[in-house]
């Protein structure tokens, strides 16, 4: 495994060099043919080729990393399955007597977390942090520092804007959850207790609740499209 890793780690830095070389051979390719005395069309076709093999090729490096990047977290999720499978076997019997069903299935929940886990942290976190680095490399290289720490400190801004919008916007999203949990525990009961509602013909004052709860859900709901509307301006 720490073979595969080692080869998948050389992958994604592959892939993430030729994905920011791309726009290089894309300017060789626009300077080829932007004097219109001295087109050079060698050049432009061979920025033109490179600039297409290096697109194909980064795909490519990063379609395979991440089987190998698969073989990695399904290898990992099974050693750790067999150990909890083994574990729970060399219990003694009270355990087993006095330990709820559950346990079997929140067992099966945290190995899909970890699976989880995994798969954001090798698949999707490992490569935007190697490409980030590159990046910084890049800018600090033909740009300079100013340019670098402008980038960064716009970043950073950004970075804190959404962090704390976000947070925002959970307690808006768990306010619609909640009015749709509520929703559909006052449609439950009232139809449970129809009998109750036509004995004293309460029709009408459970359409107001009802439609009140509705209306809740709407208001709602508008909230938390205009704050993602708001982060994504933002």
């Amino acid at each position: 495994m720490k073979t595969v890793f080692r080869r998948s780690m050389i992958l994604l830095v592959a892939s993430k060099s030729l994905s920011l070389c791309s726009p290089f051979f894309l300017k060789m390719t626009v300077n080829a043919l932007a004097m219109a005395q001295n087109v050079d069309l060698t050049t432009a076709c061979i920025g033109i080729g490179a600039f297409g093999l290096s697109k194909v090729l980064s795909s490519a490096f990063g379609e395979l990393r991440m089987n190998m990047i698969t073989q990695i977290i399904q290898s990992g999720s099974q050693k750790v399955a067999m150990m909890s499978f083994t574990h729970l076997h060399s219990l003694d019997m009270y355990f087993h007597r006095v330990s709820a069903k559950n346990t079997v299935f929140a067992i099966h929940r945290a190995l899909k977390s970890i699976e989880s886990g995994l798969r954001f942290s090798l698949g999707f976190f490992s490569p935007v942090i190697a490409e980030f680095v590159l990046l910084c490399g890049m800018l600090y290289f033909y740009c300079g520092p100013m340019y670098l720490g402008n980038m960064l400190v716009t970043l950073s801004m950004y970075t804190i804007f959404s962090k704390e919008y976000s947070k925002y916007r959970q307690n808006l999203i768990r306010k619609r959850k909640n009015s749709e949990k509520q929703s559909e525990f006052y449609l439950n009961e009232s139809i449970m207790n129809y009998e109750t509602v036509k004995a004293f013909n309460n029709e009408n004052l459970e359409n107001v609740r009802y439609n009140g709860i509705l209306e809740k859900i709407k208001n709602n709901a508008m909230k938390v499209q205009r704050s993602l509307a708001k982060l994504n301006i933002g």
